[in-house]
């Protein structure tokens, strides 16, 4: 998954609070439910040496907390009295240890988040008809927002049997050419929402004939992404839940073929004994250099903390690697949290992957951008 829109979080200066929540609204007294466990997490975030006006900025940002049916969670992240990063979560924090799910240190704890949103993707779902594109984006760490783009509605129905045969055919070509503007012009709004967010997929649903224009006049590195279903339709209500099913699945089948890709690369490149790193030691070495492309992440056990400097290159098993590069005053972190900030600075990306799948040296790999000479 790509880590850039973590970028505004980590500039912020730390120390963080770090706290999940789970919010689940299946009984009567939700609420009180929820109030009792930020209660007990507010205190240990107290503890830890949490200051009050962060602690209040979190008190404000849960006591405001919208319930609604069903079991889900919340992460938040709070700094210098403002909470800086939150998001729902689609399950309750559950497999999250106590020292993920409450943490106050020098930097967010951010691993059990994307473990639990590793399914989703930023991706654009655009439902077409011969007027207009309804379009659901979905970036990373915001909730969807929905766009609609207006088209010409005049010409956009051929006209019936039993004109004038001329007539018929220009009237149809006025139709053809309403349907191709319209397509244009959604497929324009497509490319800009998928390219403002960094879409890795994009859904187009509706209307086939429309769909095929719309898909003709995308943008090219748009139009790679872009996968087409039948299911939905603008006009019909009772598709939404045939759609939005056919969307998890694409989303699903287009998250797995990028683990698969990640993980196939990294064992060709570890074959040939090139572009590839493994274990604690080569990892964070090229993190320092800015050399990796991806992290493989599978389950590893130690070190549980890493030392870090200012900068995301700056992240070592021994402090004196960061003081030899000119850091006063190495600070510490999860060994997790740690990867994640490094990798989001490097613009690198991370992948979960099961360690039954693929055996890495201390749990850790990477496929990297370039070899040492």
């Amino acid at each position: 998954m790509k880590l850039a829109f973590l970028q505004d979080v980590y500039g912020y200066q730390g120390p963080f609070a770090t706290v999940y929540l789970d919010t689940s609204a299946d009984a009567e007294d939700a609420a009180k439910a929820v109030q009792l466990r930020w209660r007990s997490a507010r205190e240990q975030l107290a503890d830890a040496g949490a200051d009050e006006a962060t602690l209040r900025a979190l008190d404000e940002t849960v006591d405001r907390h919208e319930y609604r049916i069903g079991r889900r969670g919340q992460v938040l992240v709070a700094t210098a009295g403002e909470v800086v990063f939150g998001e729902e979560l689609p399950t309750p924090p559950e497999d999250a240890s106590d020292d993920e799910k409450v943490h106050f240190g020098t930097l967010p704890h951010l691993l059990p988040y994307l473990r639990l949103r590793a399914s989703r993707i930023p991706h654009v779902v655009a439902l077409v008809d011969h007027v207009d594109a309804e379009l659901t984006v979905v970036a990373a760490g915001a909730e969807p927002r929905t766009r609609r783009v207006q088209g010409g509605d005049h010409p956009v129905h051929k006209s019936p049997p039993g004109a004038d045969e001329l007539n018929e055919q220009r009237f149809q070509n006025r139709v053809e050419e309403q349907w191709l503007r319209n397509a244009k012009e959604a497929a324009e709004e497509i490319g800009k929402q998928a390219m403002r967010i960094g879409a890795e997929l994009v859904v187009l649903a509706g209307d086939p004939q429309q769909r095929t224009l719309v898909h003709q006049n995308l943008p090219g590195g748009v139009r790679e992404r872009t996968v087409q279903t039948d299911a939905g339709h603008l006009d019909r209500g009772a598709s939404a839940e045939g759609l939005r099913d056919e969307v998890e699945d694409t989303v699903a089948a287009a998250v797995s073929a990028h683990v698969d890709e990640a993980v196939r690369e990294f064992e060709q490149q570890r074959g040939r004994d090139e572009r590839a790193a493994e274990g604690w030691s080569a990892v964070l070495a090229a993190l320092q250099r800015g050399q990796v492309r991806t992290v493989l992440w599978g389950s590893p056990e130690s070190p549980s903390w890493l030392h870090v400097g200012p900068v995301p290159n700056q992240v070592a098993l021994d402090a004196r690697e960061l003081t030899d590069m000119g850091v006063s005053s190495p600070g510490s972190a999860p060994a997790s949290a740690a990867v994640v900030w490094s990798a989001a600075g490097t613009d690198a990306d991370l992948v979960l992957v099961d360690p039954d799948e693929v055996k890495l040296t201390d749990g850790i790999g990477a496929v990297l951008r370039y070899t040492d000479a």
